[in-house]
């Protein structure tokens, strides 16, 4: 974990590299990956938004090998506001890495005067694991966290969150966990084929053959996503930048689906038991893609792909 964090931090790394570590680390273990994500999103929000000071100091802490986070879900009963003194109250939900992050950024209210502050993450008296009651991703040290009397460090103004290209333009991040998943997917499900002997059976070929030829197709999808909304045209054009990146997600996230329901029907029943490793990482995709608001972001492409007036193929190209 501590190289991987030091090789996203650095401020050299592009968007592709940084893309192909959460790729390739989600394809060893999803619960990797989503933790690299949400430090490389922690990282991007500090370096925007955050005063100057401290923009010098986190990143170079993260380089070091600490690991951040964004804990953005609330406990429905119990949101989480903030004084004007920076002081917090209620509790996260979904909070990944809890005993592994050192720092996180946490949101604060709702709408226009939603808010993110940066706290101290580590006391694991904050820390409720057992809230974590999921089939997949348990090893991303999941649960729920109590900022009750946390002083908080204020990341940029009210607002900021939601800006684009750094909100849904971030997303291409979660499509390369994503497509890192399906890869180490498909990896579990042909290593357990040629240990029966029946990688060569074309009734599996022809289930598992559709999926590798789209995650192939996907990645530069993906890349492009990634560069379009990391560059000069995604501050230029930030909604299309949202648009391609939560593309990516959705078309990654139906392909996960498709690779789940194919490697189920070629493994068969014995990735069903608890220890089976093709069966874990299946439930641990299944439960990384269920992340909210999939609808919206579908009716948002749908409405920039077919009713902005602009016509399709010109989303087709580098020169949006």
């Amino acid at each position: 974990m501590r190289g991987l964090t030091e090789t996203i931090s650095g401020d050299g790394i592009g968007s592709e590299a940084l893309a192909r570590a959460l790729r390739d680390a989600a394809e060893r273990d999803l619960s990797l990956g989503r933790l690299l994500e949400g430090h490389a999103n922690a990282l991007q929000l500090i370096r925007h938004y955050a005063d100057p000071q401290l923009v010098s100091q986190r990143p170079g802490d993260a380089a070091s090998g600490g690991l951040l986070g964004v804990w953005g879900a609330d406990v429905p009963a119990r949101p989480v506001s903030a004084t004007p003194e920076g002081r917090l109250s209620g509790s996260k939900r979904f909070a990944s890495g809890l005993g592994v992050l050192d720092k996180a950024i946490v949101t604060a209210g709702r709408g226009p005067a939603l808010q993110l502050f940066l706290v101290d993450a580590s006391d694991p008296a904050r820390h409720d694991h057992d809230s974590w009651d999921m089939a997949g991703m348990q090893a991303s040290c999941s649960g729920t966290f109590d900022c009750d009397g946390l002083a908080a460090e204020p990341i940029g103004g009210p607002g900021v969150y939601t800006v684009e290209p750094f909100f849904v333009g971030g997303t291409w991040r979660i499509a390369a966990v994503t497509l890192g998943g399906i890869v180490g997917l498909i990896e579990h499900a042909s290593r357990a084929l040629r240990e029966r002997g029946q990688q060569d059976a074309e009734a599996h070929l022809m289930r598992l053959a559709p999926i590798s030829v789209r995650a192939v197709a996907a990645w530069p999808a993906i890349l492009r996503a990634a560069r379009f909304a990391s560059g000069p045209d995604g501050h230029a054009a930030p909604e299309e930048a949202a648009v391609l990146s939560v593309s990516c997600r959705l078309l990654t996230e139906e392909l996960g689906q498709d690779a789940i329901a194919a490697v189920e029907r070629s493994v068969g029943l014995s990735m069903f038991t608890t220890d089976d490793p093709t069966g874990r990482h299946a439930r641990d995709l299944a439960c990384y893609m269920r992340q909210a608001t999939r609808d919206a972001f579908l009716l948002r492409a749908g409405r920039a792909y077919l009713g902005s007036g602009k016509p399709l193929r010109e989303w087709l190209d580098d020169d949006l």
